[in-house]
């Protein structure tokens, strides 16, 4: 506590960002300051009066802290924190890391709508105007979203104009823009259309549709009257489907709170144009929850700050008036957010009688039930998960339940482009920010036993020190253990290998050269054929009954090890096609490129070019270097 004291003393009085960290460093706490050095005084002084902070006193052995220039970047910096390290002290989103949002992504010659867990770079909180729509809790709710937009907005997925339609086009569920059936400003309009459809102003859309069927009519373009047409009904059923809340056309959002088993559930009701527009629940833990000597009223005001900060540095829109069922704790906060990122002005009220009182009841009862039911399916999950884990330890004769399984798999078309994947279960749940992607090096022709000895000897030179294991061997002896470094990797549990008997083979050569022998048995792969696990030195594979929790887990396993292989092969694939003989060229970089294509269109082009053609566009120096190198 000392040594904190005395570091104090050098903390300025700014607004920023401070860290609490363990004696090892990792980050335990972090909060956002108006002030630093007041704020992390209160702390050291005890004159925060949360129940976990002498917990988390007593386990800080330093603090950092970053200077910002205003309280809005402190926010942003803040979340970007506690989504980077996940500090157990602080209240955690644990529905998922990031939100999901719909983004129109206007970089390619067709705009592409796409699902994004980010809503802008770290480096800004400005969203472009018509870019991002959410956020949204679960990926399927943007698929169903953007299925019934495709059915009343048909848009196109290819990102350049060609001679070929797209995939949807063959459906109807594309304008043809992709083959120049309208123009891509046209298609820019329609995305304008789709973009307010997605903000909730339906009436906005449906008055332009109107006014745009008026006028091809008068043009006797009826072929586009009539689609605009099915276009304003089909709007019209999906307004009759949604509840009429007021008969005003009021823009709010309603955001409630229910607690449950060490949980807090937040329902947020977007009510746009008087109608229901959305609901979205969002289930946070907070270390206090669980303390039986801390009161509701204590913490949920908490919660509700935490959430309405969050959701309002990252929603693509806000309401004219956000009711929540407690009172926020610094709703000016939040007004001046929202009046920073979308330049509007927003009430933070908390209503006591009326609507919107009425709505925030209603939103702590469903907060309720969808608390209830995410706990239910969370323990029945979790149970299943015990299970698989338990019977692995019995099926393969384990000594304890592995905790870290580790699944790798080989990518590659005849030795092409050929890559590894390493994916990671830790407690049986992925924990995607361990995984590793490997591109061979050693290969060029396809032999994926040599590709996975490769893999396995790359990943096993990080095994930490204190996992009883050495460096490759130098004449049957291994060399110095590695030193401790945060380049190593927790050492595995259980090793699954995506094969038979050549597969798993392969492995064990590379354990042997790092003579690992305690975990040399831990080992085993998983063939596709008939789900078969296959044992270092035994000739006959285990094979489990298809309702086995251990080997569902295991195919889960080794599932997502394909994908993540696959994924990483198809990106090296595609990088790979899109080369041009321009790439080869030293000097010639991709403005260079952009105007040479732009110019001549094709290589051959440029080939065929003379030397003054080519210096006009890039300079006589780069013209020679062209016509020498191609």
């Amino acid at each position: 506590m000392d040594k904190l004291k005395e570091k104090l003393k050098d903390v300025p009085k700014l607004p920023g960002v401070y860290q609490f960290k363990g004696k090892n460093g990792e980050v335990l706490y972090v909060g956002k300051a108006k002030n630093l050095k007041a704020r992390i005084g209160q702390y050291l002084a005890g004159r925060d009066e949360r129940e976990q902070i002498p917990y988390l006193l007593k386990e800080a052995a330093d603090f950092d802290y970053t200077v910002v220039n205003n309280e809005l970047e402190s926010l942003f910096l803040e979340s970007t924190l506690i989504k980077k390290y996940l500090p157990r002290y602080n209240i955690m989103l644990r529905d998922d890391k990031n939100y999901a949002f719909i983004k129109i992504d206007y970089s390619t010659e067709i705009p592409q709508i796409q699902i994004v867990r980010k809503a802008d770079g770290p480096k800004t909180y400005k969203l472009k105007p018509k870019s991002y729509f959410g956020p949204y809790t679960a990926a399927y709710k943007i698929r169903n979203t953007l299925n019934l937009v495709r059915r009343i907005f048909p848009y196109c997925s290819a990102q350049k104009v060609g001679s070929r339609p797209c995939f949807y086009y063959y459906l109807h569920r594309c304008p043809g823009v992709c083959i120049g059936k309208i123009s891509l400003d046209e298609y820019k309009k329609h995305l304008g259309k789709i973009a307010d459809f997605l903000a909730g102003n339906v009436s906005k859309v449906k008055k332009e549709l109107a006014a745009e069927m008026k006028a091809a009519s008068k043009r006797q373009q009826f072929e586009k009257a009539a689609r605009l047409r099915d276009q304003c009904n089909a709007l019209e059923i999906l307004e009759q489907k949604q509840s009429v809340i007021l008969p005003k056309k009021v823009d709010w959002d309603i955001v409630s709170l229910a607690f449950e088993a060490g949980y807090a559930c937040v329902n947020l009701f977007k009510v746009r144009e008087g109608k229901l527009f959305d609901r979205e629940n969002f289930v946070y833990s907070d270390p206090e929850l669980r303390n039986p000597s801390r009161t509701a009223e204590s913490y949920e005001a908490d919660i509700i700050q935490t959430f309405l900060e969050k959701y309002y540095l990252e929603t693509s829109n806000a309401p004219k008036t956000v009711y929540t069922q407690i009172p926020a704790t610094d709703a000016e906060l939040i007004a001046h957010i929202v009046r920073s990122r979308f330049n509007k002005k927003t009430g933070v009220i908390f209503p006591q009688k009326g609507k919107p009182a009425e709505l925030a009841r209603l939103g702590q009862t469903n907060a309720a039930e969808y608390l209830k039911n995410w706990l239910k399916n969370s323990a029945e999950h979790r149970d299943r998960i015990n299970a698989a884990l338990t019977e692995l330890k019995e099926v393969l004769h384990l000594e304890k339940i592995p905790e870290r399984i580790e699944g790798y798999d080989i990518s590659n078309i005849q030795g092409s482009n050929a890559v590894g994947s390493m994916v990671v279960f830790k407690n049986g749940l992925p924990a995607k920010s361990e995984y590793r992607k490997f591109r061979i090096r050693s290969k060029s022709t396809p032999d994926d036993f040599a590709m996975m000895r490769e893999m396995l000897a790359r990943r096993l030179s990080r095994l930490p020190v204190g996992a009883g294991l050495g460096r490759p061997t130098d004449n049957g002896r291994a060399s110095a253990a590695p030193t401790a470094d945060k380049s190593f990797w927790a050492a595995p549990d259980l090793i699954v290998i995506d094969g038979g008997k050549g597969q798993l083979s392969a492995a064990m050569e590379a354990l042997d050269k790092y003579q690992i022998s305690n975990i040399k048995y831990q080992t085993i792969g998983l063939a596709k054929r008939i789900e078969e696990i296959f044992l270092p030195g035994r000739s006959n594979p285990i094979v489990l009954p298809e309702t086995s929790p251990a080997l569902q887990l295991l195919q889960r396993l080794r599932d997502e090890a394909h994908r993540f292989s696959i994924t990483y092969h198809r990106q090296l694939r595609s990088k790979q096609a899109v080369r041009s003989a321009l790439d080869d060229i030293p000097g010639i970089g991709p403005k260079t490129k952009k105007l040479l294509k732009q110019k001549f269109g094709t290589v051959k082009n440029i080939r065929q070019a003379s030397l003054d053609e080519l210096a006009a566009v890039v300079g006589e120096h780069l013209a020679q270097l062209i016509q020498q190198s191609l």
